[in-house]
């Protein structure tokens, strides 16, 4: 069997509220109506007594007139009060039932109004012969009649009012009864209603609560609970199958959340073991790549600084010594940290300067730098084994003076750095073999994920050995 929709239930119970408020409108509707139609039957003689008696006082009042100035107006309103008098006695005897004795006295009533027109008319007719005697007699006599009505009629209503009096107690009785079941029925109703309502609104919003109690858990990330259960209205039971349909996808795609998570977590644990165990590697390559570096030019200008440290006492030795310094401390720098081009060229010209003073005007060297760029970020000792490899494969070979020139070219993108010498050459092989630039590339390699290392070299021609770094927005 289907059960109720909401709909169906709210309507059903409005439909029964209307039909007992309308039994109850209409009995209150039906005991109001008997008791007006009592009372207007209770006064309904009584009233048509009184509209009898006034209206043979105006018909007495227009005959009087047309008797003391024979005006033919006065006459037209004494015959039309005199029709209008006997259709209200007709209406009278209409109300004799049973022929008590006052309808006894109505009939008398009836008969004694006939007798007063019968008399009026009587004394008109006179008045039009002129004969004053006889319509003087003939109106004593519709006086005579007038005033036994009048008795007949206050008789009439005084015994009416005893006889309304103990219909009224009874009327009085019904009527205190009627109140007493109408309060009775709307109490009832009252609390029918009532009851209706609270069963109706315990349907409706206990398992609207359930499902609210129940999403707010999932709300908070309570997906393992009991499902709701609702029977007996379709749209709620509906509503919670659908919840329970829903609670089970968002538990099982949680689930498979918390299983991905687990193994993402896992395996980012495992990458970063790797990436710790990348970057040892990269720190010992680094390492071995630094103590690569020639060790016989630290030796060979620390001699030359002592050898002129004994010939001369003067400035420049302190300059020599100045240089050597800074290149020691710059080339025991962390190779993983960063620098600035600026620093790159410095360290340089600080090698330059020893070249010069072991070499004299053997060597000469000049600059061009666009001092745009010198902010540019890169890692440290990457110019010097670039100097020391033209020194040692070019120029130190060379009979006559050697010429080396370092450019920096600023072109917005990417930095060009150039250095080339005079100096006797390389050859195809000794270019892609030689170790130092290869660690050079493969250093830059860990900084930079776009750059160019470009050597141009020819036996006897000299060597130019091109670096081109991105600028971008990595500075110092």
């Amino acid at each position: 069997m289907k059960s109720k929709t909401i709909k169906s239930r709210l309507f059903s119970n409005y439909i029964l509220f209307i039909i007992m408020m309308l039994a109850i409108g209409l009995f209150s509707f039906g005991a109001s109506s008997s008791y007006q139609a009592q009372v207007d039957d209770m006064f309904k003689r009584n009233i048509m007594l009184k509209d009898v008696s006034i209206k043979l006082d105006l018909l007495d009042d227009e005959l009087l007139k047309y008797l003391s100035t024979k005006n033919s107006d006065h006459l037209n309103q004494y015959m039309k009060h005199a029709e209008e008098v006997q259709v209200m006695t007709s209406d009278l005897n209409k109300t004799i039932v049973h022929y008590s004795e006052e309808d006894l006295m109505i009939l008398d009533i009836t008969a004694m109004v006939n007798d007063l027109i019968r008399h009026g008319d009587q004394a008109v007719d006179f008045k039009r012969k002129s004969d004053v005697s006889s319509y003087n007699d003939a109106y004593s006599e519709v006086s005579l009649v007038k005033g036994y009505i009048s008795n007949y009629i206050q008789e009439l209503n005084l015994r009416q009012l005893g006889n309304n009096a103990s219909q009224y107690s009874f009327m009085k009785s019904q009527v205190s009864k009627a109140n007493f079941y109408h309060v009775f029925l709307i109490i009832d109703l009252l609390m029918l209603s009532f009851l209706v309502i609270y069963r109706t609104t315990q349907n409706i919003t206990n398992p609207i609560g359930y499902l609210s109690q129940s999403a707010d858990a999932m709300s908070k990330g309570q997906y393992h609970m009991e499902d709701v259960h609702v029977k007996g209205l379709d749209e709620l039971e509906i509503l919670a199958e659908a919840f329970n349909r829903m609670k089970k996808s968002v538990q099982s795609h949680f689930d498979d959340l918390k299983e991905k998570a687990e193994t993402e977590a896992k395996l980012k644990d495992q990458e970063l073991e790797n990436l710790k165990m990348q970057n040892l590697l990269e720190q010992s390559r680094m390492y071995a790549l630094q103590s690569q570096m020639n060790p016989h030019f630290l030796f060979n200008t620390v001699n030359a600084a002592v050898q002129l440290s004994k010939m001369e006492e003067s400035p420049r030795t302190m300059m020599f010594l100045e240089s050597m310094a800074r290149l020691f401390r710059y080339n025991v720098k962390e190779l993983n940290t960063r620098v600035s081009l600026k620093d790159e060229i410095n360290n340089i010209r600080d090698y330059l300067e020893l070249l010069s003073v072991r070499f004299g005007d053997m060597i000469e060297y000049d600059f061009e730098v666009d001092e745009a760029c010198l902010d540019l970020s890169m890692p440290p000792l990457i110019l010097q084994p670039i100097v020391e490899n033209a020194y040692m494969h070019g120029l130190s070979k060379k009979e006559d003076k050697g010429h080396l020139t370092v450019k920096v070219i600023y072109d917005i993108v990417d930095v060009k750095i150039i250095i080339s010498d005079d100096g006797v050459g390389m050859s195809k092989n000794t270019q892609s073999t030689g170790i130092g630039l290869k660690n050079l590339d493969k250093r830059l390699d860990l900084f930079y994920s776009d750059h160019q290392l470009i050597i141009d070299s020819d036996l006897g021609q000299g060597t130019q050995v091109t670096l081109i770094l991105p600028y971008g927005d990595d500075h110092v």
